[in-house]
């Protein structure tokens, strides 16, 4: 669907479906808008790898709905929406599944009508049709299910408006979305209208991912075995037809997908590079700027995926939130740079115009932590600290650009006299405080490495900083 209604200062929405959560189920249309977009506005179910192929230099904003929190109303949304589009953006409303199939779509497309702005609405693979295909339950068969009904299972709640009779008939199948926390009140009201208690049903949850898994087997039964509601999506489908999939009645079988390791594009490794060379030292922070929570479990979700020899894991982050002990570790930065500058003699001067104000105005403040020796041999018989320090360095580099892809600087701050920080942080015997992270939003990255531009010191060019065989200096 495409609407060619103009107004001369304003941009375009898309509004995409996602598909069922598989990076490799997204059209390839929608793939097209996510990754031209400037402005993306996207729902809580969709995929880490497809929010990965938005242009780090998109504005994402989050307005997920859960069961009873809704991080924006929907009338809000149409707003934003408005609101970037009237900026002349390329603005993408990013749905799972189908922007048309209970994902208020038809609401969204309304109110840009209204506004006189220009839209598309591509579509996606439905959850129904990829959840139900993934876990081998044909939603049509001839002789078992002739019809298919897809409800909200939000209305099993309100009587009235269902027609459980009908519903209750045989030869059909019926898919309740996010019917998992309402399933007892589903098969009550399925099973007083008739339907019987050994009608096939199936719950499947995380549909097409890797993490899929599929419970089949009789609707009382599916009763007494479903796992209690909780944060991964999950589609109710019950009918004669769910006795057609290999996991009928093998309950608590998880789907047998092979996991298969990702195969990255030229396009990948070019986006990649890109933030990799946009990586910068940042000392320079937007006073009063936020980074919201679920950035937060992005960028550390990244530093956990951080190798590590014998996966000691031998990292740890402690956020600072408490403002009097913000303003204790800026003092004992402020300290420590007096320190240094007495050290540098001649320079020191040079030293302290390199200005830090990252520890007091970043959004984010988080220090470092080398937790106590673990007692973990394996992988490291020898030099057991210094294998851990790697570890811990490829975990705060994970979390670097993590934080570049996110649009957000990142500074470190050097301690050079760690017991004093240590010691303020309550750190136990054995933990050291490695360094202090200053991450949030900056008033516009550095071209060049900070050092470089105020003359203090050159990088090395590459080819100085690998030799073959032997040392060469």
């Amino acid at each position: 669907m495409n609407s060619n209604t103009k107004n001369s200062c304003v941009g375009f929405v898309s509004i995409v479906g996602a598909g069922p959560g598989a990076l490799d189920l997204l059209t390839l249309r929608a793939l097209d808008r996510i990754e031209r977009a400037e402005v993306v506005v996207h729902d809580r179910l969709i995929d880490a790898e497809v929010l990965a192929r938005i242009p780090p230099q998109a504005e994402r904003i989050y307005v997920g709905k859960a069961s009873g929190a809704h991080a924006m109303p929907q009338e809000k949304i149409h707003e934003v929406l408005i609101a970037h589009a009237r900026q002349g953006k390329r603005v993408v409303r990013l749905k799972g599944g189908d922007p048309f199939v209970f994902g208020r779509g038809g609401e969204e497309v309304l109110a840009l009508q209204e506004a006189g702005l220009a839209f598309e609405v591509v579509p996606g693979v439905t959850a129904d049709s990829g959840c139900s295909a993934a876990a081998g339950i044909p939603l049509t068969h001839r002789g078992l299910a002739t019809s298919v009904t897809f409800l909200p299972g939000y209305l099993a709640d309100e009587t009235a408006h269902l027609d459980w009779t009908s519903l209750a008939r045989p030869n059909q199948t019926r898919v309740f979305y996010m019917g998992v926390e309402r399933l007892a009140r589903i098969a009550e009201q399925l099973i007083a209208h008739g339907l019987s208690v050994e009608t096939p049903a199936a719950i499947v949850r995380d549909g097409t991912k890797q993490t899929q898994t599929v419970l089949a087997t009789s609707l009382q039964e599916l009763v007494r075995l479903a796992p209690g509601y909780g944060p991964q999506p999950g589609l109710l489908i019950v009918g004669e037809a769910v006795a057609l999939s290999p996991h009928f009645d093998q309950t608590r079988v998880q789907i047998p997908v092979k996991p298969q390791a990702p195969v990255f594009t030229a396009a990948d490794r070019s986006s990649l590079r890109r933030i990799i060379e946009a990586r910068r030292d940042m000392r320079h922070f937007v006073p009063g700027a936020q980074v919201s929570e679920e950035v937060i479990t992005r960028i550390l979700s990244a530093a956990h995926h951080a190798p590590s020899v014998g996966l000691m894991q031998p990292w740890r982050y402690v956020r600072i939130t408490d403002a009097a002990l913000r303003a204790s570790m800026a003092g004992l930065v402020d300290d420590e740079r007096a320190a240094t500058a007495n050290a540098l003699d001649q320079r020191g001067a040079e030293f302290l115009n390199l200005k830090v104000e990252g520890v007091r105005e970043c959004a984010e403040l988080w220090v470092v932590v080398l937790p106590p020796d673990d007692g973990t041999v394996f992988g490291r018989r020898t030099m057991p600290r210094e294998t851990a320090l790697c570890s811990l360095g490829a975990s705060v580099e994970n979390l670097w650009l993590a934080a570049r892809a996110e649009n957000l600087g990142l500074g470190w701050v050097s301690l050079f006299d760690p017991q004093r920080m240590s010691d303020l942080l309550k750190l136990p015997q054995g933990a050291q405080a490695m360094g202090i992270l200053c991450i949030g939003p900056v008033p516009e990255f550095y071209a060049a490495p900070m050092l470089e531009q105020v003359g203090w010191r050159q990088g090395r060019a590459m080819q100085d900083l690998m030799s073959e065989n032997v040392w060469v200096k």
